[in-house]
C-alpha cells in the first residue's frame, strides 16, 4: 500500500531521533501517581479555566492518577499525532478527526476503546453517532457531531437563500458600504470544508464505486468555477481571502462587516462571546437549482492509543468526562449538539441555531472514510488555490487533482 509504506517509512524515520523529541505525547507524572495524557483539539469557542477544572476534579476524583490535558491546535494535531506515534510515545487517548480512523488502523495504533470505557458510558451515547464503526468494531467513540449551516447578520441581509443562485444575488446585494456579502476561507488549512459546501451543493461525490476520484466531475468544476467567480469577478469575500483560514476570516463575521457564512456550532457562543450588537439568523446552506441541500456534518472522535502508557486510567477518564456536568458543558461552550442521551434534552441546546442544525443533519453527509483522505484533501486544497491565483481553469485543475489522487490511492482502487 503505497501511501501507508511511505508513511511507514517517515515513522521509521522519525522513531530514530531522541526521545526527547516526543517528550509531549506522555507526561511525567505526580510521584507515587500513574500518568494520565490525553490531547484536546483546540475548538472555536472553548472556555480557559474549562480544561484545568477538569484536570483538578478528575485528580480529586482518582487520587491514584495525574491527568494532563494537552490543548493542540487543529491545523498540527494530524502532525504532533504522527511524531508521537513514531517515538512511541503517543498520548493516551486524544481526540482526531473520525475520517483519520482508517490509517491509524493501518498503522495498528489505536485499540477498541470499548474494552477500557464503562458499558454504561458507552449506552448513554447515541447510537446514530457511533460513525467510527469499522467491520462492526467501535474504533473510536463520538466527540462531536454538527452539521455545518449558513448563518447571516440580520442587520446585512434580510434572508436565507433558497439556491447557491440566490446565495450569489443576495451576497452582491449586501457587499456594500464597508460590508462584505460572503466569508470565503481561501487558505490552505486541515479541512476541506470550504471547497466541501459548494461541491456536496452540486451533487458531487468524492468518489466512485471502483474508488477512483471523482472530484473532477460536472459537480466539482462547478463548485469551483462558483467559488472562483464569486471571489475573484464579484468581489463580494473578505479582503485576504486567499491566505486566511476558518480562524482568521470568521472573525470579520462575528465582527458586523460580512453578510453570510458557511459555519459550524460554534456560532452562537462566539456571537455571544464579541458582545455582537447585531442579530445572528440561521438557515440552510443551499444547493445548487436541481440539487438539494446537502450539507456537511463533521464528526470527530476520540480514540485510545496501542502504545499508551495508562488504558485503564484514561478509560476511567473518558466515563468521568463524558457526565453531563463535563461533557454536556463543553459541548454548550464550543456549539456541538450533545453526543449523549441524557444532555439531548437539556434547555441550552433547545435554541434557533440548534434548529437549524437539526434540520441540517436531515441531509447532511460526511467526509468520505476512505484511506488515505488526508493526502486527498491535500491535494484538492492545492487545486482549489491554483483556481483561485488564476493559474488554472477549474477543469484543469481538478483534472490534475483527480489524477494525482488516484495515483496516490492505487492499491485502493479496484
Amino acid at each position: 500500500m503505497k501511501k501507508i509504506a511511505v508513511l511507514s517509512l517517515m515513522l521509521f524515520v522519525l522513531a530514530l531521533l531522541p526521545l526527547t523529541l516526543f517528550a509531549a505525547g506522555q507526561q511525567e507524572a505526580s510521584p507515587g501517581k500513574e500518568g494520565v495524557t490525553f490531547w484536546m483539539a483546540d475548538y472555536d469557542g472553548m472556555r480557559g479555566g474549562y480544561m484545568t477544572n477538569l484536570e483538578e476534579a478528575y485528580n480529586e476524583a482518582y487520587p491514584e492518577y495525574d491527568l494532563n490535558i494537552v490543548m493542540v491546535d487543529w491545523d498540527n494535531l494530524l502532525d504532533k499525532l504522527t511524531t508521537a506515534l513514531a517515538g512511541k510515545l503517543p498520548p493516551d487517548a486524544s481526540v482526531i478527526g473520525t475520517r483519520w480512523i482508517l490509517d491509524f488502523m493501518e498503522l495498528d495504533a489505536i485499540v477498541e476503546p470499548g474494552d477500557y470505557i464503562a458499558k454504561e458510558t458507552l449506552d448513554n451515547i447515541a447510537p446514530g453517532a457511533m460513525e467510527a464503526k469499522v467491520d462492526g468494531k467501535l474504533m473510536g467513540i463520538p466527540f462531536a457531531a454538527g452539521a455545518r449551516f449558513l448563518a447571516y447578520n440580520g442587520n446585512l441581509a434580510s434572508k436565507a437563500p433558497a439556491t447557491m443562485e440566490e446565495l450569489r444575488d443576495l451576497a452582491i446585494e449586501a457587499n456594500k458600504d464597508g460590508a462584505y456579502g460572503l466569508i470565503m476561507p481561501g487558505g490552505k488549512h486541515t479541512e476541506l470544508t470550504d471547497f466541501c459546501y459548494y461541491f456536496y451543493a452540486a451533487g458531487g461525490e468524492y468518489f466512485d464505486a471502483n474508488g477512483r476520484s471523482t472530484v473532477n466531475s460536472a459537480a466539482g468544476v462547478k463548485a469551483l468555477e462558483y467559488m472562483a467567480m464569486l471571489a475573484n469577478d464579484d468581489k463580494v469575500v473578505q479582503d485576504g481571502y486567499i491566505s486566511q483560514d476558518r480562524k482568521q476570516s470568521h472573525p470579520v463575521f462575528f465582527g458586523g462587516k460580512a453578510a453570510y457564512v458557511m459555519i459550524g456550532a460554534w456560532a452562537d457562543s462566539e456571537h455571544k462571546k464579541v458582545n455582537a450588537d447585531w442579530p445572528i439568523k440561521y438557515g440552510q446552506i443551499p444547493g445548487f437549482k436541481g440539487n438539494k441541500s446537502t450539507p456537511l456534518i463533521i464528526t470527530d472522535s476520540i480514540v485510545i492509543y496501542k502504545d499508551g502508557k495508562s488504558h485503564d486510567g484514561v478509560g476511567k477518564f473518558l466515563d468521568f468526562f463524558y457526565q453531563d456536568e463535563w461533557k454536556a458543558a463543553l459541548d454548550e461552550a464550543i456549539g456541538f449538539p450533545p453526543v449523549t442521551i441524557s444532555a439531548a434534552g437539556l434547555p441550552q441546546f433547545q435554541t434557533p441555531m440548534y434548529a437549524a442544525m437539526a434540520e441540517a443533519n436531515l441531509n447532511a453527509r460526511g467526509w468520505p472514510l476512505v484511506s488515505g483522505w488526508t493526502e486527498a484533501s491535500d491535494i484538492i486544497w492545492d487545486a482549489v488555490q491554483k483556481v483561485f491565483l488564476e493559474k488554472m481553469s477549474a477543469r484543469e485543475a481538478l483534472d490534475e487533482a483527480a489524477a494525482k489522487i488516484d495515483e496516490a490511492r492505487a492499491d485502493y482502487i479496484k
